[in-house]
């Protein structure tokens, strides 16, 4: 489950990094401030392609940063959720921790 996830996040990713390359060129069109500022903050390029979708004509591109944004969030929570579980069942087959020591002695 944790690969099949990290498979979904590694695409995601890409899609994200091609979405925000062809935002940015849109972007450098216009203003080279911006686009700049679009460089260093990939959040503004989001948000400023959502404000100029319809001036762009950068509907579908959006939308698939959008989808590629949540699937982005939904894998990275199932598979630290998978990540955990298999930790857990790893220790539970070796016998767990039996026993914790806490030392407050300074060496």
């Amino acid at each position: 489950m944790a690969t099949l996830m990290g498979i979904l996040i590694a695409i995601a990713g890409i899609v994200s990094l091609v979405c925000w390359i062809m935002i940015l060129i849109k972007i450098f069109n216009e203003s080279i401030g911006l686009g700049i500022l679009g460089i260093i903050c990939g959040l503004f390029a989001f948000v400023y392609g959502w404000v100029k979708v319809k001036e762009y004509n950068c509907k579908n591109v959006m939308m698939a940063w959008t989808a590629a944004f949540i699937v982005t969030i939904v894998a990275n929570a199932l598979g630290g959720a998978a990540v955990v579980r298999s930790v857990i069942g790893m220790a539970e087959e070796s016998g767990g921790i039996t026993e914790v020591e806490w030392s407050t002695e300074t060496e």
